[in-house]
């Protein structure tokens, strides 16, 4: 009976053991920081837009501030596409 009670105490001290290495291995690696650049669909829902097409108009007009957004060219350079920084842009409404 000792013998018994013996061996379940070391195979639970050696399964504990196992677990607390394999927790420490399994620690959430910090997320980056997702960027705040968006595409102009992601965009205009969250500043409320009609549609991407209502924001790129607003930026190709000048109604939005030149920092807001970048214009990033295709490889052919004939079309353009937009990223729009939200967070910078709504605290330049406050």
């Amino acid at each position: 009976m000792d013998n018994v009670v013996t061996e379940l105490t070391a195979q639970l001290a050696q399964l504990s053991a196992q677990l607390k290495l394999l927790n420490a291995q399994k620690q959430p690696q910090p997320a980056h920081k997702a960027s705040p650049w968006l595409p102009l669909r992601e965009a205009a829902g969250l500043l409320h837009f009609k549609s991407p097409r209502a924001l790129k108009a607003r930026i190709l007009r000048g109604g939005f501030p030149p920092d807001c957004y970048r214009q990033l060219p295709s490889p052919s350079g004939k079309r353009h596409s937009y990223l729009v920084n939200v967070e910078r842009y709504l605290k330049t409404l406050r």
